[in-house]
């Protein structure tokens, strides 16, 4: 199906393409992950003689719900040869610098056909998840609600379509799908090879703050619960009971947070064996490729076993 869906992006012609006959082409990716998976194209680019000069507009430590462009992001963004974003509603920051730029050089990724879209999970504290549309709310700050979970590039086969996606804009004379496929090849080897080490021992972790939906997917784990913990949203004494009770009839092993979340709580849920906690940048942050950043992943979720 994956192979059909890099088929179908590759047959399409009615995007424009980049020549790089004197300079190789300046690619900006909004987020971390969208450079890391467009930079594993350069190594099958190069047997080709083709380089790709990519970075990142989003710098480390913000959110692309509230970052404030700088005058010189905008000229980045303008200049560019080809912009990643994941649209209006999780960027809000972008939207009217994208609408300045040639839209030929724009990629909405999250508009992209073919693209794997998991629903939002509801959140242990929101029960049935009546309140769901006003943590989603919260969270991308925009008054158009996002449907589906926008961390979509802890999905190979996202990623898969993601680089099809790029090779349509570049001006490559070789063989599209086989550039794609050779990029992809190191980490569907990699993904299969932890799938099956998950197989043998299902781990049991949750999860502050849901941005690894895919990768659970991918890896065919599920979270035994996810809870909101930021500095707006705190548990309250209800959900830290719920919690400790699912840590202990799941035999929870790990607490999997965001870098910078205050996890202080975590000795209040803890059963007879003390938590590990566990730190996983959903932005992939310090991390040198795709697979360096799944395979982390990857790691440290499959290490939360007894």
């Amino acid at each position: 199906m994956v192979q059909l869906l890099i088929g179908i992006f590759l047959g399409i012609t009615s995007f424009s393409t980049m020549s790089f006959a004197s300079s190789p082409p300046s690619i900006l990716a909004s987020l971390k992950p969208l450079q890391l998976i467009v930079m594993s194209l350069q190594k099958p680019l190069l047997r080709h003689d083709i380089e790709l000069e990519v970075s990142t507009l989003l710098p480390p430590g913000a959110t692309p719900h509230d970052y404030v462009l700088k005058p010189s992001d905008i000229v980045r963004v303008l200049q560019a040869d080809l912009i990643l974003w994941m649209g209006p509603v999780v960027e809000p920051y972008l939207v009217s610098v994208i609408a300045r730029a040639d839209q030929n050089k724009v990629i909405d990724i999250s508009q992209l056909a073919g693209l794997k879209r998991l629903a939002f999970r509801a959140l242990l504290e929101n029960g049935e998840g009546h309140e769901d549309d006003k943590h989603h709310e919260h969270e991308h700050g925009h008054d158009e609600m996002l449907q589906f979970d926008p961390h979509i590039w802890w999905s190979v086969d996202n990623a898969g379509v993601i680089a099809a996606r790029v090779m349509t804009a570049l001006d490559v004379k070789s063989d599209k799908s086989s550039i794609v496929t050779q990029a992809m090849q190191p980490v569907r080897a990699l993904l299969a090879n932890n799938k099956i080490k998950a197989m043998k021992q299902q781990p049991s972790f949750i999860i502050f703050h849901d941005g690894l939906q895919y990768l659970e997917s991918d890896l065919g784990v599920v979270s035994a619960a996810r809870v909101a913990l930021d500095d707006d949203h705190r548990p309250g004494i209800k959900t830290l009971l719920a919690l400790k009770q699912k840590v202990k009839v799941n035999q929870v092993v790990c607490v999997v947070a965001e870098t910078n979340t205050n996890v202080s709580i975590i000795h209040k849920i803890e059963a007879a064996t003390p938590l590990r906690q566990i730190v996983i940048d959903s932005l992939g942050w310090g991390r040198e490729s795709y697979q360096d950043m799944l395979q982390q992943a990857y790691d440290k979720i499959l290490a939360c076993h007894s």
